[in-house]
């Protein structure tokens, strides 16, 4: 099999190995620079007949998972096989995968990004992924997101894995799927000190890489021509916000609040250094990024700015998927990722290792609508009053008063609700409570487009208010955006006028006070 490997330029004089035998196989492993396995060589000594799987499966030792590509030699004849490492099925090749010592990556790293070089590199990958795989465009970012960890890593590490040289497509992605383990080791061994419960409340790059070698050589050729650490902020956030974009989005609409929103939102509630913010309903964490671009610029005190960066900004949400997205998109804004939660926003709150009520300084957020609880599914969440005596109620119900729940006295609360919930009779006991609970800073009326190009086509206001005792006799801001930016089907607008309602309400709160 020695001479058969040579023929296709593995030699073993020349790359890493080792070789363990047993009864019935004879197995060679071969080693990438990192000490990632990428090619496993069995030679079969038993007589009987065989197949791939079971030869794997008997033999398989910690580190094989990494490989994709995998020989057997059986009486002079070979068998090369393609692992799909999600599937688990063995695809036969028509030949067997060359070796050879040149490099596969082109690498141009830049010190200096320009931003319409920079700024379509995560859609492209995107693509990549999406095309060579046959991915849905939710897999594909899922695993966007993997490579993307694995990249961050790669250059804070220093090991420089994107942009080396090896033999093969193999050798490279084996050396990437063993360098995103590491990463992910590293910050479970780092972040578990600080967070109790970290991997169970934020393990979701636990997972393996499962896209296909030539998948990620595609990615990672892409990838090498840039060092992410060095890029500048904006260009980082529009580029992975660009795989956002409605062609990409498919059926994930509901997890994503327009950014126009979220800018007005974080412009009225204006956060500062001192603030503890969170997001219960985090989706891909968008109002903790713009709190992060809204503040950093105006704040020159280092240490408060890094304390703010990544222990200031806090989310929850329940989908494994977008914690994924929230915290690659927290990391690529220069950190705080390790504070996404992943778990329910509405189970007691002993529940929880790391959250309590009565904590922060301001909510942001836009809960899931439509959904109603039916009254069975009550007792595996918290205490609410808005549960009393009634038999069902809808989840952005429950997710107002978590969100009020979770601020300190005098807590800043800016909430996306369906219109239904200020004007219909049978929201009266929600109005009710409100009036009890917080003081009603203002309710700004959004365009009936504004979530229609990401698959709702519902009016929804936006509730901005402070939580404290009941007062009397104080005064409400209202207004009406009727152009957030983009029409009903996502095309940019002209004349947009969220900016000016977003400084009339402020120059309301100068006068008015929170």
């Amino acid at each position: 099999m020695e001479d058969f490997l040579l023929e296709y330029g593995y030699s073993l004089d020349l790359i890493k190995h080792d070789i363990i035998c047993s009864e019935s196989t004879r197995k060679i492993r071969f080693y990438s620079a990192n000490s990632a396995i990428f090619l496993l060589a069995y030679e079969i000594t038993s007589e009987n007949a065989y197949d791939i799987s079971s030869v794997y499966e008997k033999n398989k030792q910690d580190g094989d998972e990494f490989c994709s590509l995998l020989l057997t030699w059986h009486k002079g004849e070979f068998r090369c096989y393609s692992k799909n490492l999600k599937s688990k099925q063995y695809i036969l090749l028509k030949d067997m995968v060359a070796y050879s010592h040149t490099s596969i990556v082109n690498t141009i790293t830049s010190s200096k990004i320009e931003s319409n070089r920079f700024e379509n590199v995560f859609y492209e990958a995107h693509s990549f992924l999406r095309d060579l795989d046959g991915l849905h465009p939710d897999e594909a970012l899922d695993e966007l997101c993997k490579l993307i960890y694995a990249k961050m890593y790669d250059e804070e590490s220093g090991e420089n894995i994107f942009s080396s040289s090896v033999g093969n497509g193999e050798e490279y992605a084996a050396s990437i799927r063993f360098l995103y383990n590491k990463a992910n080791k590293y910050d479970m061994r780092v972040y578990a000190l600080k967070i109790p419960g970290y991997k169970r409340s934020r393990g979701v790059f636990e997972e393996a890489i499962f896209i296909s070698s030539n998948a990620i050589v595609k990615a990672g050729r892409l990838f090498s021509k840039y060092n992410f650490s060095n890029a500048d902020i904006d260009f980082k956030a529009r580029a992975f916000q660009n795989v956002y974009n409605p062609a990409t989005r498919s059926g994930m609409g509901q997890y994503f609040t327009p950014i126009q929103v979220i800018r007005f939102i974080v412009s009225c509630i204006s956060p500062n250094l001192s603030d503890l913010i969170i997001d219960p309903f985090a989706g891909s964490a968008h109002f903790l990024t713009e709190s992060l671009m809204y503040v950093l610029p105006l704040a020159d005190n280092e240490k408060a700015k890094n304390e703010f960066i990544f222990y200031k900004l806090h989310g929850i949400e329940k989908s494994e998927r977008m914690v994924r997205i929230a915290m690659t998109d927290m990391r690529l804004h220069g950190d705080g990722h390790s504070n996404i939660r992943c778990t329910d926003a509405l189970l007691p709150f002993d529940s929880y290792t790391d959250l309590s009520g009565n904590s922060f300084d301001i909510v942001m957020t836009n809960p899931p609508f439509g959904s109603v609880l039916q009254k069975e599914s009550y007792s595996y969440l918290g205490d609410f009053e808005l549960l009393k005596e009634k038999n069902k109620v809808p989840l952005e119900i429950l997710g107002l008063e978590r969100s009020i729940q979770l601020l300190r006295e005098g807590g800043k609360l800016a909430i996306v609700l369906p219109e239904s919930v200020f004007v219909n009779k049978s929201y009266a006991y929600v109005r009710t409570w409100l009036q009890n609970n917080v003081k009603i800073r203002g309710i700004i009326s959004l365009p009936l487009s504004t979530f229609t190009p990401f698959g709702a086509n519902i009016k929804t206001s936006i509730l901005i208010a402070t939580k404290t005792k009941t007062v009397e006799n104080y005064k409400i801001f209202t207004g009406v955006i009727e152009d957030i930016g983009f029409d009903s089907k996502g095309n940019d607008t002209k004349n947009p006028d969220w900016f000016e309602v977003a400084e009339e309400f402020k120059s309301f709160i100068d006068k008015e006070g929170w």
